[in-house]
């Protein structure tokens, strides 16, 4: 009889680690958003789109370039070859370049985890609040409601700080998320009349309160409607993150101006995203951070770094360490 697995969160590291334990194992995902993805995210909001969290993603090891193949043959991968250019107040903008491929997922970056998931059960918009064990098997519960039952094992596929307080709350740790630092940011989103020329497709800025611009029109499969997505420093997010989202908007609105030749006139939309955990600045640096005797786990870029690959390689890795076990 195969085990139980219950995984919370279907971002990379949860999906591709459920979509590895599915052939030998009943794997369900709980996912709290209507969608995978986690920040792979992708914001609608007619007729702009925004790629609102992770801009790209590289491939550095033999293991990810094997598992993006299928996905590059289908174009559900391909890569983003953008006009990149540095901003810095005061400056000439001159042009910047990449030395390795970069890749986005098409038609949005939610689709590659959408790819991976398809096959999976997945229950959305369930949050999981607290878990706990019943005769030797775990259940589940969001609020007062139980939401699952039965399960041999339960991996969490959250930010670091989120899988702590959970399993905080149900009287269980595990080794190395104390560790585990981030940094957050804010995304502007911001659409643009139709008449806006930009000689640019992405920019890295210096010394400001914004870090990236990128025209996220600019890449393939997106709506033809020009829509910038603006990432804040970290630093100034960390500096200004309980502030008002008008405040905040404001703010970096203003800064956009100064670096570029738009106006208020240019921009048909505007809204603000605040990421809580949007970059990892301390890893736990365990591939594997797991339970054996509790039957309790979790994985996520966290153990690793910051990159999407290294979400893939925790999934991959538990995936691995779990396999020896089931």
């Amino acid at each position: 009889m195969s085990q139980k697995i219950a995984i919370i969160g279907s971002g990379l590291s949860g999906s591709v680690l459920a979509y590895h334990l599915h052939k030998s194992a009943s794997v369900i995902l709980f996912e709290k958003s209507p969608g995978v993805s986690g920040r792979m995210s992708t914001r609608l909001i007619t007729p702009f789109e925004f790629d609102h969290g992770a801009q790209f993603f590289t491939a550095r090891s033999d293991s990810f370039k094997e598992f993006l193949l299928p996905f590059l043959e289908d174009e559900t991968v391909v890569e983003w070859k953008p006009k990149i250019l540095t901003f810095e107040k005061g400056k000439t903008p001159f042009k910047r370049f990449w030395y390795e491929p970069h890749y986005i997922a098409k038609p949005k970056m939610t689709s590659l985890c959408k790819a991976i998931s398809s096959s999976l059960d997945i229950k959305f918009k369930t949050r999981i609040d607290r878990i706990f064990q019943r005769k030797g098997l775990w259940s589940l519960a969001s609020g007062d409601e139980l939401v699952g039952e039965g399960f041999d094992w339960v991996i969490s596929a959250a930010p670091a700080i989120q899988t702590r307080e959970l399993l905080g709350v149900s009287g269980l740790s595990l080794g190395g998320l104390s560790e585990v630092r981030y940094s957050p940011c804010f995304a502007l989103m911001i659409g643009l009349a139709p008449s806006v020329q930009l000689n640019f497709d992405a920019a890295l800025v210096k010394n400001s309160s914004i870090q990236w611009i990128a025209v996220n029109s600019s890449k393939a499969g997106r709506s033809i409607h020009k829509a910038l997505v603006i990432h804040s420093s970290n630093s100034w997010a960390h500096d200004n993150l309980e502030r008002e989202f008008s405040y905040v908007q404001d703010q970096l609105l203003s800064e956009l101006v100064n670096l570029t030749s738009l106006t208020a006139d240019d921009i048909d939309h505007i809204d603000l995203a605040r990421w809580r955990y949007a970059k990892v600045s301390k890893a736990s640096n365990q591939d594997v951070c797991l339970n054996a005797s509790l039957k309790v786990a979790a994985c996520g870029d966290w153990c690793l770094g910051s990159r999407v690959e290294d979400a893939f390689l925790s999934g991959v890795g538990l995936s691995e360490a779990l396999a020896e076990k089931l």
